[in-house]
């Protein structure tokens, strides 16, 4: 057993470091999802022995890595699973608020512990658990008790002292010294253990039968059930060369395992002092910085595709260098250019299935992001009084990594808002006919080369008037805009910075800023979010999101001499078009499209190109929602997957790009950003109108006058 992390060197040890965290965080995200699994089904035995499992194996690696605060609240939780295992009743609302306590605690011990600070006090949670666990004096037949109360039995522990006396079975402590030639305590323990389970049951060990201490003592005390006399267990139990000395008797009630523990032991009998230094020095090591977790777990069939079509490349590379061989010796050069395009072909697959291979391998069940919501209601629901049941759809779509690590955070502002705005109390509900439990409902799917994501609820829905009646009050509209206002914009007031319809400032809302940042994160994303509510019945909010940030299908076009490219998701149709089909409203061009009246943006003007317009052109029909708008461009050169990189600040400070591209030729594409141009020409409107409403100032002054 491990002792000390001295022998490791430091890329070692970060590695070690890394791979602990990773499996812990993965275990907690884990442990979560069986307690809120127990939550709706608390009778459910499989969840339970789930959560214990998770439990046990949490605090044997917190212990080996020397974090002594996240095993002794590990240690506890575990005798917090056994009371209710053992007890008559399923888990309550009690009971799993405790546990979900106790996996919050547990998670900022290890969010303080990687950041190099201290995780915060177990002292409160344990008291907690104490509390809830209602130990009892085991009888004994003598009629003596041993009183467990403060000790380290646990309830299932206490279970099984009763169950052997039940069963005539004799309960001893045994005292196993080690011989002292032996040097690995850690084999002999589990020598001797392996010995003794198959004479009876071990109840009880000290130290513990997983704990590193063992590596530290020269002895191991046993609490021991079985039907077999003290002179059998004696003699089969001795090893050569492992143990020297056993000493065996009836346990008494005045026993070490009848003594109750100092509070916070780490485990009962056993000192934390070198857990302490053990987890310090591994600190001091790895220095105060963060190690963000990039961990990206890829099955083996996968990495095993990745190595053949590696050696796919090889061959195709030989192929190009038998050619350059023959062309250098002056071999076949009239078939040279044949064979050259064969393994130019050979090559292009196999680059094209490794393009592919690695997608996959980044893309990651949209599950990882789904799983942290069911809590989250819950607690939030309680918190506000009201009733709320989470539906999830799809959770077995995958995204991007990149995504997945983005869309957490829009999603819970969703949600929060749901729970505080939409969503009724439960009267409320009944007096408009709904049941009293509010649905919000988590939908993901593909659909169109996209990744949607969708969030309802049967609320109330959004007060369009009273959204307009804000936005006027706080200087975002005049009266007469509010009134032009169609449905659909006045419903996208919500994402107005500042703009809040709630009355009261709360700690989940009212400030007017979460549904701001909801926009930017998806937008940031490159993708699109749309809102659909109806006043009594609800409201969806639609996410329309990449595949990846990596790679995108595009249209490649220009204008004048530079090449752009728009992602082919954002364009809904493509037409060509003569001048004088544009026509001319408020002094803007539009175009009368499919009986539809579609403004128009002029990208030469846009980005400043010189140069005349072409009699004939294309038009770029862009769709958001059920928005349309046109760009016009010169020339189309078909569709193209390109490899997006981020632009430096002297490109990116328009905005309107995604970032850029360069083609197999080598020249460099732009990449428009689609949501960027249709907040251009939203804003270009606003500011027509506030032009025009200025110039109509004096004169409505004048009259009131």
């Amino acid at each position: 057993m491990i002792n000390n992390f001295e022998h490791l060197s430091n890329e070692e040890f970060e590695e070690l470091r890394r791979v602990f965290y990773t499996q812990a965080y993965e275990i907690i995200e884990d442990l979560q999802d069986e307690i809120l699994r127990l939550d709706n089904t608390p009778e459910d035995e499989n969840a339970l022995k789930s959560i214990k499992r998770y439990v046990h194996t949490l605090k044997g690696d917190s212990n080996s890595f020397g974090l002594t605060s996240v095993g002794t609240l590990c240690h506890r939780v575990e005798d917090l699973l056994s009371s209710i295992m053992g007890g008559t009743d399923h888990a309550d609302h009690k009971s799993i608020d405790l546990l979900l306590s106790c996996v919050d605690t547990i998670n900022g011990l290890l969010l303080g512990s990687e950041s190099g600070k201290d995780g915060g006090d177990i002292k409160g949670i344990i008291e907690r658990i104490d509390l809830f666990i209602s130990p009892s004096p085991i009888p004994l037949p003598s009629g003596e008790r041993i009183e467990v109360r403060g000790a380290p039995f646990t309830e299932y522990q206490q279970l099984q002292i009763q169950d052997a006396l039940k069963g005539g079975l004799n309960i001893y402590e045994i005292e196993i010294s080690f011989h002292p030639m032996c040097g690995e305590k850690g084999i002999a323990q589990l020598m001797v253990s392996q010995r003794l389970n198959g004479m009876g049951q071990i109840i009880y060990s000290i130290p513990d039968i997983e704990s590193s201490e063992i590596d530290e003592t020269e002895k191991m005390t046993l609490l021991f059930s079985s039907k077999l006399t003290q002179e059998e267990i004696k003699r089969d139990a001795f090893i050569t060369g492992i143990t020297s000395e056993i000493d065996i008797k009836d346990n008494p009630p005045t026993s070490p395992f009848n003594k109750g523990g100092e509070e916070g032991d780490l485990e009962k009998g056993a000192s934390p002092r070198s857990y302490q230094s053990w987890g310090e020095r591994g600190f001091e090591r790895a220095g105060q910085g963060v190690i963000k977790n990039e961990t990206l777990r890829v099955d083996a069939s996968k990495v095993d595709e990745m190595m053949n079509l590696a050696g796919e490349l090889i061959i195709g590379r030989s192929m190009v260098e038998q050619v350059a061989k023959d062309l250098e010796d002056g071999v076949l050069i009239q078939d040279a250019s044949t064979r050259l395009f064969a393994a130019n072909s050979y090559m292009e697959r196999t680059v094209t299935d490794i393009q592919k291979g690695i997608m996959k391998m980044r893309m990651v069940p949209i599950s990882h992001v789904f799983r942290r919501f069911p809590k989250m209601v819950r607690e939030l629901s309680s918190e506000k009084g009201k009733l709320v049941r989470l539906e999830i759809h799809g959770k077995e779509t995958e995204l991007d990594k990149g995504i997945i690590d983005f869309i957490g955070e829009p999603l819970s502002h969703i949600i929060r808002n749901s729970i505080d705005h939409g969503i009724e109390n439960p009267a409320r509900r009944r007096s408009t006919g709904k049941n009293e439990e509010g649905v919000i409902a988590l939908k993901a799917y593909h659909e169109s080369g996209q990744i949607i994501v969708e969030v309802s609820d049967d609320g109330k829905g959004i007060d369009i008037d009273g959204l307009k009646k804000k936005a006027v009050e706080r200087g975002f509209l005049s009266e007469g805009d509010a009134r032009r206002l169609s449905e659909g914009d006045a419903i996208n007031l919500i994402f107005l910075s500042g703009l809040s319809i709630s009355e009261t400032v709360t700690e989940t809302s009212g400030r007017g800023i979460g549904m701001d940042a909801v926009k930017s994160a998806v937008e940031s994303m490159k993708g699109i979010i749309e809102v659909e509510s109806i006043p009594g019945k609800g409201t969806r909010f639609i996410l329309r999101l990449p595949l990846t940030l990596a790679i995108i299908k595009a249209l490649l076009f220009d204008i004048g001499e530079r090449l752009y490219a728009i992602p082919i998701s954002a364009v809904s149709e493509v037409a060509r078009i003569m001048s004088e089909d544009l026509t001319t409203v408020d002094g803007k061009d539009v175009l009368l499209f499919r009986d539809k009246i579609i403004s128009i943006i002029h990208l030469r003007e846009l980005f400043r190109i010189d140069g005349g317009r072409n009699r004939k052109r294309f038009v770029l029909i862009l769709g958001i929602g059920e928005k349309r708008i046109g760009v016009l461009i010169d020339r189309l050169f078909g569709q193209q997957e390109l490899v997006i990189k981020a632009l430096d600040e002297d490109y990116g400070r328009s905005g309107l790009m995604a970032g850029a591209s360069i083609l197999g030729d080598g020249r460099v594409v732009l990449i428009l950003d689609a949501p960027a141009i249709f907040k251009k020409a939203i804003e270009d409107e606003k500011a027509k109108f506030k032009v025009q409403n200025e110039t109509l100032m004096p004169s409505t002054r004048h009259k009131e006058t």
